[in-house]
């Protein structure tokens, strides 16, 4: 990706810090934080005001001077396309992910509103009550104006939404090559019904996935190989899951559909759930899952350990980083790939809401619930400060207008990438429009940007898999997923609500 404006070198100081970074950071110049723009925090105000509105109603209704039904609806349009200020995207990016899906639906909704109250409002001006003029504008103020105010950007967004898969497919094209891109595109496999209405009713029972146990605590999720490799070394998808270092597991969270496909494409996959009371329980049990998995899997032909591939989101982007950085691994890790990688728990690069006195948000989180007061940990939960020659290929597909994870800090990490060796394999994808968690929305997307990530991986797997007699040997069953989803949405529903089951 072509450096943009932002990225002339210069020189700045930043105090308090890891020696390490500095360096690194001087190869950027930092933006103005999101959280000093006046336009991040609109959607709070706008939210905020519809909700006291809404309290207003049942005390005094006189007193309430707008709708707080249309102004919230025009809040909610509000989130689409502005970047909030991280790290208060934490809900809004995603549930602007999911309205997105919806929102021509509440276009259509609000004009409807909008339409009707302008019509019922204005009636008086037509008849002999036109003294009340001046109340009756008032009243379309303060309700079908706003009505018809949300379906304009709610309108407006559904339009731009259908516009950003095809600029993800030509920022995918570019730096991947239209042709891998195009072949990714034609391999895509068939979807469960469930996981086709969201990523989160994926049917993980359906598909046989075994938990193992690792000693020390940790579990990995054991995707079932596809026929058709035989008994030689698969290549391994090694992912953490995201969730704040806190919460989630590897069967609630929406890249279940990339662990799918590879599953699909004759990958070893495996999804590790770790123990999250404290630091460092997170790597260390994630670095054990890693070799307990790599001790399982069989050598390739030459004697060369297994191929490994691995892969984290968010809070998981943080650790796979932190994995990908341990020379212990060096041998077997053939690349990583993150997605919206939470990258500066520690705040370095300043980008995060502050207190009014005192850390950022964000580096008073983790240090008061990740590494619960321990300062001496910071400098091992920091991979801008973990940048070494031996770190393997590497690809991040990172929202613009992340709210959560700011896209400037996979900026940085890419350039201390580069700074430290070559590699033609490094890439940030910045996928327009899209915010932390965008998966979450569905849609073509999705489908997009698996296709980028499936394009990338090529040519590990191509090395090792035979993908023509997989594809050959995976019609049965795809023809029996396909016979199977005939049965109807209701076994599909039984079996999620099973996973959930404890």
């Amino acid at each position: 990706q072509e450096p943009s404006s932002s990225q002339v070198p210069c020189q700045t100081s930043y105090p308090a810090m890891s020696p390490s970074l500095a360096p690194l950071l001087d190869l950027m110049e930092m933006p103005k934080p999101r959280w000093k723009a006046p336009a991040a925090w609109l959607p709070h105000v706008l939210l905020v005001h519809a909700v006291v509105a809404g309290c207003f109603v049942p005390l005094s209704p006189a007193v309430v001077w707008v709708n707080p039904f249309a102004a919230l609806s025009v809040a909610l349009g509000s989130t689409y396309r502005i970047q909030v200020a991280p790290p208060l995207g934490l809900a809004i990016d995603a549930g602007s992910a999911v309205l997105l899906k919806i929102s021509p639906l509440l276009a259509a909704l609000s004009t409807a509103m909008g339409a009707w109250g302008l019509a019922d409002v204005l009636a008086p001006l037509r008849g002999p009550g036109r003294e009340d003029a001046v109340s009756v504008m008032a009243t379309v103020c303060r309700g079908p104006l706003l009505w018809l105010l949300s379906g304009l950007l709610h309108g407006t967004g559904a339009a731009w939404a259908a516009t950003r898969a095809s600029s993800a497919e030509r920022r995918f094209a570019a730096v991947l090559g239209a042709e891998a891109v195009g072949a990714a595109q034609r391999e895509r496999p068939v979807l469960p019904l469930t996981a086709r209405l969201h990523p989160l009713l994926f049917p993980y029972k359906a598909f046989e996935i075994q938990q193992v146990d690792v000693p020390g605590g940790a579990t990995v999720d054991m995707w079932p190989l596809q026929p058709g490799g035989g008994d030689a070394a698969r290549p391994i998808f090694f992912f953490v899951h995201g969730g704040a270092w806190r919460g989630g597991n590897s069967r609630m969270n929406p890249s279940c559909l990339l662990l799918h496909r590879l599953s699909m494409r004759g990958w070893q996959v495996c999804a590790v759930n770790c123990r999250k009371r404290r630091w460092p329980q997170h790597i260390e049990d994630c670095g054990a899952a890693l070799r307990f998995v790599l001790g399982r899997a069989p050598a390739e032909q030459d004697g060369e350990p297994p191929r490994v591939v691995l892969g984290g989101a968010s809070a998981g982007g943080h650790l796979a980083a932190l994995l990908a950085s341990q020379p212990e691994f060096a041998s077997a890790l053939r690349g990583a790939v993150l997605l919206y990688p939470a990258l500066d728990p520690a705040d370095d690069m300043q980008q995060f809401l502050p207190w009014p006195f005192g850390p950022s948000t964000i580096r008073w989180f983790f240090q008061l619930v990740v590494l619960r007061g321990n300062r001496d940990f910071w400098d091992e939960a920091k991979p801008l400060a973990k940048i070494t020659p031996a770190f393997p290929p590497c690809l991040a597909v990172h929202g613009e207008l992340d709210g959560l994870a700011p896209v400037v800090v996979s900026r940085t990490f890419f350039a201390g990438l580069a700074a430290a060796r070559s590699c033609p394999r490094d890439f940030l994808v910045e996928v327009p429009g899209a915010k932390h968690s965008f998966e979450v929305g569905g849609g073509p997307m999705n489908r997009v940007v698996l296709d980028g990530i499936v394009a990338w991986l090529r040519p590990i797997e191509e090395q090792i898999l035979d993908l023509a007699r997989i594809r050959a040997e995976r019609g049965a069953s795809i023809a029996f997923t396909v016979a199977h989803e005939g049965f109807g949405l209701g076994l599909c529903l039984a079996s999620v609500a099973a996973d959930m089951s404890p």
